[in-house]
């Protein structure tokens, strides 16, 4: 269908013939529906809202007899430019100014750009004209490109007045970025003069691009080679003989990578691993950080990327949660199948870090490093006798045994139902611990288990144990792979990987999956921070970037990261009824991180297709509701409390007393209609029956591992597992790396750190409205 499509646009653009010229410097290759190849200020301003960043470009001219010197410099950036040129021979100047708009991400753009001739150079009769050029370009599909472009007229003294031009163009990519065809035609003000051309761009290496386009009367040939962010281009065009006449070149510099004929070979990519935040940060005076999901999908495009030898891991203290330890590890285990060298420099470390370095052809460790590979431990703090030791009464109620979030409020010891959940989910996590190393290493499962119960190991004992391959400092780190590969290696950060990577030069609204990263503690309002919470997943927040993503032109599917422990159930019922609504239009698919508990779990049921790491915290379908009674801390204080009421239950939510019985009774009912609504909203989602639900839910959580088992979740995995399921969903091509677009993006400092509602406004509603909240017990693992 798209050939045919493309031979009919073609010979309707035969049909129509002419000639014109015009004055000034012009492209040797001015396709109006690709203008992007040269100058868009010179062929269609329009074309500057696809470019990619900052392009410096210095412009020459030649003939036949020798290089005649630059004669051209422009500046342009995504959405504007300006330039100038001059001839000296004939004492003519001339500038322009451009400017374009992006119209429904990257479908079309309005462009227009006005040019002037020095009004100080006397000698010419184009001295002090000007005129406007329009242009406009549509890409509806990733193969098809239409321009549309008026260049004004100019009044000049005589009988030399030029008329304004029409030009029309389309080009077409049947064969994707490698072939493009395109076509011109070319007529002025009376419409009585055509002029047809049809020229093409052939791609045969990475970097390298050729050009030929032919007229009535003449024929250009052309090649442009990149290298990075530099490239040379140049052009040579025949007279009516189809002789030699005159040549143009280019050299531009940009501050964006672009494709390299001189392809980098047998690098090695280095990453520090840290606390990953799921969400992207920009510090005060700092530029944006990444966020995890950004980390994944470039470890992800390494296992691809010819142009890598390896990988050089650095875990200086952190390795992140266990489950973001799991998912790097994963990674590099696929770059290690692909045939590539994974590294590892260590300092100090503990079980995550350990699990995560076991994946790695070499580890060397620092010589005052220490590992700690020591087996699980959590512990939980009870603050009821504290409490009542200052006055303040918990009353709080929970549905389900397991649901213990507020037993470190109401009680002064672990539950028997506590104990027994976080047992089971300590050995799950173990297990894969173990596995991984022992797989890793090739260990037997007697000798780990001697080298746990024997404590932290010191460089040298941990070489004598055989946890490490060698001792060296990070700064001998790549001499000493250097020895082992027997030649020198080039080493890079992530970060300059990342900014080495070509920009996408595809057409269309760009089909991509959206990653929406939602992360923290569950609350109404806008996303920011909140006492007692810290992170604050806002609802509002949530709500409106999903639905906004789900908007964009090109967005195939959204995977929805969460990363959180719950929190009110109000605002986890309208993500959750937000999830289900957009799921009509596109795919939704959950990628749940470290932790996607109660309310996190219950804005995640309502998806396509749930995925989780083995060492996920999840579950805790349950609720707690309650409130702190100040009474007692008021009168001991010396402050009196005197209550005036309409109604028995007018004070029911008061700080300052406990719930009378009949008020905690119906606070209890509240409460279970609550439950109900979690329990039926999960078995909704998860095609299973209340009681099924009910029996797996009482507030327990549960490891990935267990979940998948229990059926809460559909597939052990990341976030880039999750991408790559949406796009096959979607029917986008799965052999290579996926596009992603990553929401939220902050905007200015702080944005993801602004408070959404002030302190004592969030402290007295958490503390005395009786809030339903779907919020899982704080964990803590090490």
């Amino acid at each position: 269908m798209r050939v045919l499509s493309i031979i009919s646009i073609l010979f309707i653009l035969v049909s129509l013939a002419g000639a014109y010229d015009v004055p000034g410097p012009k492209d040797v290759f001015d396709w109006v529906a690709y203008p992007e190849v040269g100058n868009p200020e010179l062929v269609n301003p329009a074309g500057f809202s696809f470019l990619s960043s900052l392009r410096l470009r210095l412009g020459m001219a030649a003939s036949d007899s020798a290089f005649e010197g630059f004669d051209r410099v422009s500046i342009a950036f995504p959405g504007a430019g300006i330039s100038g040129w001059w001839e000296d021979d004939v004492s003519m100047r001339k500038f322009t100014l451009s400017s374009s708009m992006n119209v429904f991400e990257n479908i079309a753009s309005f462009g227009m750009a006005y040019s002037w001739f020095d009004p100080t150079v006397k000698a010419s009769p184009f001295s002090g004209k000007n005129f406007y050029t329009l242009g406009m370009i549509v890409r509806p599909l990733d193969w098809f490109s239409f321009g549309l472009v008026r260049k004004g007229g100019m009044d000049i003294p005589g009988d030399i007045d030029v008329e304004a031009v029409y030009r029309a163009g389309f080009a077409v990519r049947p064969l994707g970025e490698d072939l493009t065809i395109v076509t011109n035609l070319e007529t002025g003000t009376v419409l009585d003069d055509y002029r047809f051309s049809a020229g093409l761009e052939i791609r045969p290496l990475e970097g390298l691009a050729i050009r030929a386009d032919a007229g009535e009367d003449y024929l250009s040939f052309g090649m442009e080679a990149g290298f990075g962010k530099a490239g040379i281009s140049f052009g040579a065009v025949s007279d009516d003989d189809y002789s030699y006449c005159s040549s143009r070149g280019d050299i531009t510099f940009t501050t964006g990578p672009g494709a390299n004929l001189l392809e980098p070979s047998d690098i090695f990519v280095r990453i520090e691993t840290s606390d990953f935040d799921e969400l992207r940060q920009r510090p005060f005076l700092g530029s944006v950080q990444p966020c995890f999901t950004e980390t994944a999908l470039l470890l992800d495009r390494i296992v691809s990327d010819n142009t890598v030898s390896g990988v050089i891991v650095d875990i200086k203290r952190s390795s992140g949660y266990l489950a973001q330890a799991e998912e790097i590890r994963n990674l590099l285990q696929r770059i290690k199948q692909s045939g590539k060298k994974v590294y590892f420099y260590v300092e100090t470390i503990g079980n995550g870090g350990y699990y995560l370095a076991s994946c790695g052809s070499r580890i060397w460790i620092h010589p005052a490093g220490e590992i700690s590979f020591l087996g699980l431990a959590s512990e939980a703090f009870f603050l009821r006798e504290f409490l009542d030791n200052v006055g303040i009464y918990p009353d709080f109620q929970h549905i389900g045994e397991y649901k213990s979030a507020s037993d470190m409020l109401t009680r002064s010891d672990m539950s028997d139902a506590q104990r027994r959940a976080m047992t089971a989910l300590l050995e799950s996590f173990q297990c894969e611990l173990t596995a991984g190393v022992a797989n890793g290493k090739g260990l037997e499962p007697a000798q780990l288990r001697t080298i746990i119960d024997a404590g932290s190991y010191t460089a040298s004992r941990a070489v004598t144990a055989g946890m490490v391959d060698g001792i060296c400092y990070q700064d001998q780190v790549e001499e000493k792979v250097g020895e082992e590969l027997d030649r020198d290696i080039n080493a890079i950060s992530i970060e300059a990987y990342a900014a080495s990577i070509p920009a996408d030069d595809t057409w269309g609204p760009d089909k991509c999956i959206a990653v929406v990263v939602a992360s923290g503690a569950i609350m109404r309002g806008e996303s920011g921070s909140s006492f007692p919470f810290g992170r604050v997943m806002g609802s509002e927040t949530v709500c409106d970037i999903l639905s906004e993503t789900a908007s964009q032109p090109g967005v195939q599917a959204i995977v929805l990261r969460i990363n959180s422990p719950g929190g009110d159930a109000l605002a986890s019922t309208d993500i959750h009824h937000a999830v289900e609504r957009i799921r009509r239009e596109i795919p939704v698919i959950v990628s749940m991180g470290s932790v996607a508990g109660s309310g996190g779990y219950y804005i995640a049921c309502g998806a396509d297709r749930i995925f989780a790491d083995r060492m996920t915290l999840t579950g805790s379908i349950g609720i707690i509701s309650g409130k702190f009674s100040f009474g007692g801390l008021m009168e001991n204080l010396g402050i009196n409390i005197e209550e005036v009421s309409t109604g028995s239950m007018a004070s029911m939510y008061s700080s300052f007393r406990p719930y009378t019985e009949r008020e905690r009774e119906r606070s209890f009912d509240l409460m279970e209609d609550g439950y109900n609504l979690f329990v039926e909203t999960v078995a909704e989602g998860r095609d299973m029956t209340f009681e099924e639900v009910d029996s797996i839910g009482r507030g327990r959580i549960w490891s990935g591992t267990d979940a998948l088992e229990i059926g809460i979740i559909d597939e052990c995995g990341g976030v880039v597992d999750a991408v790559y399921y949406a796009a096959g969903l979607t029917g986008m091509d799965t052999d290579e790396v996926p596009g992603v677009r990553i929401y939220p993006t902050p905007s200015f400092p702080g944005t993801m750190e602004m408070p959404g509602f002030g302190v004592f406004e969030s402290l007295i509603e958490f503390l005395g409205s009786d809030q339903l909240l779907y919020l899982m017990q704080p964990v803590s693992i090490e």
